[in-house]
């Protein structure tokens, strides 16, 4: 499974790179008179869902084994299933209508889909995933954004990864977290508050709201996974104090 996502993984960012380097879209590009385009589409067409089900093969596989330590197991565990979804997430894409887009050349391009979410009534075929954008990432402002989700889905895992990387170094600095037990609820916690974060940007996305134009739901939803995710760290430090505290009695 590793290798079929590897092949199909350099095929698909090769076409996308070619694309790129012929000034033309690499996504949803309906261009016919393009043969190399209409290549590349086929290649899409076959390299994305074989990235998808290699990923989940793995996710399935995996699930159940424990790999190393338990706070880097619970971590690979919860960012596999989060790449899952955040893939799955990408196939939306195909449902936001069609638009019409300028090359580098300047020709007109039809999209069949994109990934930015606009209200139905004011959805025509104007440009719209070629509208100004947040800096760097260029994630919509004009409306919801699905990039957003499918980003955050897809490096969950090196996020929680990092996470264990940093809990072992500051375990012999702090008694409460030398335990592998404790260390590992905390990424469990933070794995969940991170499923939470996808939740959230997935449905504000959905509700074509821009990521940097929260209204009162989603700063309510952002609160309420906050103040969660810091009651359930609590209580895992209490829990790992205590521990040690037993530990010291004995």
């Amino acid at each position: 499974m590793g290798t079929v996502f590897a092949v199909t993984g350099f095929l698909d960012v090769g076409f996308i790179a070619v694309q790129a380097a012929r000034g033309t879209f690499s996504h949803f590009n309906n261009f016919d008179a393009d043969p190399v385009n209409a290549i590349g589409q086929q290649i899409f067409m076959s390299g994305v869902p074989g990235l998808f089900l290699a990923n989940l093969v793995i996710v399935v596989i995996l699930s159940w084994q424990r790999l190393v330590d338990r706070p880097t197991t619970r971590a690979i565990h919860f960012g596999l299933a989060l790449a899952v979804a955040g893939m799955a997430m990408g196939y939306l894409m195909g449902y936001t209508g069609k638009q019409l887009v300028r090359d580098a050349d300047g020709k007109v391009i039809e999209l069949v889909a994109g990934h930015t979410v606009l209200d139905p009534a004011s959805r025509d075929l104007s440009p719209r995933d070629a509208a100004p954008g947040m800096p760097i990432t260029h994630w919509s402002t004009i409306g919801g954004d699905l990039r957003v989700p499918h980003f955050v889905g897809l490096h969950g895992i090196q996020v929680l990864l990092l996470a264990v990387v940093v809990l072992a170094w500051l375990a012999p600095r702090y008694p409460w977290l030398r335990a592998e037990r404790t260390r590992a609820a905390v990424i469990g916690v933070l794995g969940l508050g991170y499923t939470g974060l996808l939740a959230i940007v997935f449905f504000q996305a959905m509700r074509a709201q821009s990521l940097v134009h929260p209204d009162s739901t989603t700063l309510a939803a952002f609160a309420g996974l906050t103040a969660g995710v810091a009651a359930l760290l609590g209580s895992v430090y209490w829990k790992g104090r205590a521990a040690v505290r037993h530990e010291s009695e004995l």
